[in-house]
């Protein structure tokens, strides 16, 4: 006779298995987008309070503010790259590719206002 396959239920359909949805199919199973712009807006969360404090401090500790200022907008920056990197070698994002790249850029575009506004702040001499 002709090749019978086995076929057992317990095997090939294991009860421990979720059954996935219709959604859950069409979304990458990779998740790196999630954890990147979680990381990029903690970033924009500390330099933000930074700029709140640079604002309430005396003129004579702002410089060091000023650093941690733009440490954390490099690292911004860096995140954004990471961002664009992900985004051109996937092929299926969790959603649109020009709303993660609006988003990421929106993001690092107030990182760099808060840059700017810090090195004003000590350009001009602000009190």
């Amino acid at each position: 006779m002709g090749y019978q396959p086995k076929f057992d239920p317990e095997q090939d359909y294991p009860s421990n298995r979720k059954p996935m949805s219709f959604l859950q199919f069409l979304l990458p199973k990779d998740r790196k987008f999630f954890p990147l712009f979680e990381q990029a807006t903690s970033n924009l969360v500390k330099t933000s309070k930074l700029l709140v404090e640079l604002v309430n401090v005396e003129p004579e500790k702002r410089k060091e503010l000023i650093k941690e200022i733009e440490h954390l907008e490099h690292q911004g920056d860096n995140l954004t790259h990471l961002i664009f990197n992900e985004l051109s070698r996937n092929f299926i994002t969790p959603f649109d590719r020009e709303d993660i790249h609006a988003l990421a850029s929106a993001i690092d575009d107030v990182l760099d206002f808060i840059h700017g506004s810090a090195k004003r702040i000590d350009l001009y001499k602000i009190k």
